[in-house]
């Protein structure tokens, strides 16, 4: 009798410990997977084990600040110190090689790691990996949709990541995308993080910004995802944020979105607000690159801006609007004519809305969101 109520107690013990995202004793899928490809540092942005100008991720991030009134003050770069959690960033369609498929030799893929995933360093080390992407050549060729290019592409995301998680110790990480990237991702989560417990726990979060989820129009799951919830303020973690921006008077439409918008009637996109999943229509914190801003030295009266980054306080605002099966980022632009700052960002392409912003609209909330589901994981 008392050994079979030892076994009890000790068997509930165990129960509870595994049902603990931070002290499961799930087993690491990878243990021991080394890849060929991402064992060599060079088939990396960024990792811990690179230092100095060769890591993109440690560059010079600070900013200038544009205020309304054409004054200026100057934002410092932020530190990254002993980081507590990984985030594995997948880098959106940039490549301009010849070819469906990217050489792994970076180009175009440092410039938008640097915009998009840098500034995720004051919450985590992160990783990105090189990968034979589908190209801009491949779009206008009609191929980007081919199984065999994808095949390729995810296949170097998949290798990357076992590699990343077989030599991570069990840290927990955060998944972040941009449209090529967050297809990779949903694949991943798909494949791979639904269906082990192991990587389900240490998933914090995942940022899938700018391609389309799929959630039926009476549940949560059960149709990009079987069982990752979008996040919401009663679900922090382990879940994800996805939207895509379309100005809020352009909103996408069923004949020529290629975001925001569904396939099938009993189906609807959500939208999880990046400032906070908050609700309503609140201001972003916007982090823009130059490049960005191709107006940007129009700014009366300013000093050159000689950082990496430009703010706008106040010249953008977000809301979350679900409805009719869409669901997307709507912006608006609060601009003054009058004031010497920039008062808009150009259109991509007719049914791309703000693609190109997807990430730097609410770049700065995107960090905040990210260092508190962080912080809710490791005190859970």
């Amino acid at each position: 009798m008392f050994f079979r109520l030892f076994f009890l107690i000790f068997s509930l013990f165990l129960t509870a410990c595994n049902s603990d995202g931070n002290n499961a004793y799930d087993d690491n899928p990878y243990e021991g997977f080394t890849s060929t490809l991402y064992s060599d540092t060079q088939n990396w942005l960024c990792m811990p084990d690179i230092q100095g100008e060769e890591n993109i991720c440690e560059s010079d991030l600070s900013s200038t600040i544009v205020f309304a009134d054409g004054t200026t003050q100057f934002e410092e770069s932020p530190i990254a110190i002993d980081q507590p959690i990984d985030c594995f960033y997948v880098y959106p369609t940039v490549s301009d090689d010849i070819g469906d498929n990217a050489d792994l030799v970076a180009d175009a893929e440092i410039g938008v790691t640097f915009i998009q995933a840098a500034r995720y360093r004051s919450v985590c080390r992160l990783f990105v990996p090189l990968y034979r992407q589908k190209t801009i050549s491949s779009i206008f060729t009609g191929r980007y949709n081919l199984p065999e290019l994808n095949e390729i592409a995810y296949g170097d995301v998949l290798d990357a990541f076992k590699h990343f998680v077989a030599n991570n110790d069990g840290r927990g990480f955060i998944l972040v995308g941009h449209s090529q990237g967050t297809e990779h991702l949903i694949h991943l989560i798909q494949d791979q993080v639904e269906n082990d417990a192991y990587l389900k726990q240490r998933m914090i979060a995942a940022h899938l910004i700018g391609f389309r989820v799929a959630v039926p129009n009476e549940a949560e799951t059960g149709e990009t995802f079987l069982s990752t919830l979008p996040c919401s303020p009663e679900n922090f973690t382990r879940c994800y944020v996805n939207y895509s921006s379309y100005r809020a008077s352009a909103p996408p439409n069923a004949i020529t979105a290629n975001f925001g918008i569904t396939d099938s009637l009993d189906t609807r996109s959500p939208c999880t607000h990046p400032v906070d999943l908050g609700s309503g229509l609140l201001e972003l914190d916007s982090y823009f690159s130059p490049s960005q801003l191709v107006a940007y030295n129009n700014l009366a009266d300013n000093e050159a801006i000689t950082t990496p980054f430009i703010k706008l306080p106040g010249l953008f605002s977000g809301e979350c609007i679900e409805e009719d099966g869409k669901g997307y980022l709507a912006i608006t632009v609060n601009a003054d004519p009058d004031d010497p700052r920039v008062d808009d960002v150009s259109d991509f392409l007719p049914g791309w809305g703000l693609h190109r912003f997807d990430v730097a609209l609410p770049h700065g909330d995107l960090i905040t969101l990210a260092d508190k589901q962080a912080a809710d994981w490791l005190n859970e």
